[in-house]
């Protein structure tokens, strides 16, 4: 079979996974599907869908000075599901996306939000994920 070229364009780190359930300080069924930002420290900050022992997931910081090894991960986590206040979170929220909005000065997360009636898109602000 004859193997089509293309330029690489993305490799795969050979030390996946760089985050596992292993590295976690708290119980946690699975740990993926995180969102990445770089801080104005110069570290990587990942936003990483936690699900806990429930089946609800949650989101928890974890920084990195390379980006790859030497993870420092918040002992709790970061943005809990709030279903008292906001209803949509019933069923946990996952997916982070972040970005840097200057005119905010804020950091913004869009993120999946499980309601009894699906999956929606939701929003959180913050200047510095603590």
């Amino acid at each position: 079979m004859k193997r089509n070229k293309f330029r690489e364009l993305l490799r795969r780190y050979e030390g996946n996974p760089i985050l596992t359930t292993a590295d976690w300080p708290y119980p946690a069924n699975s740990v993926f599907n995180a969102g990445a930002t770089l801080l104005p420290s110069g570290e990587t900050l990942l936003l990483v869908r936690v699900e806990d022992r429930r089946g609800i997931s949650h989101l928890t910081a974890a920084r990195s000075r390379d980006g790859i090894t030497n993870w420092q991960i918040d002992p709790q986590p970061t943005l809990l599901p709030d279903p008292q206040r906001y209803p949509e979170e019933v069923w946990g929220i996952e997916d982070p996306r972040i970005t840097w909005i200057e005119e905010l000065e804020r950091y913004a997360i869009t993120y999946t939000s499980f309601s009894t009636s699906g999956p929606l898109v939701s929003l959180a602000l913050t200047r510095d994920f603590r």
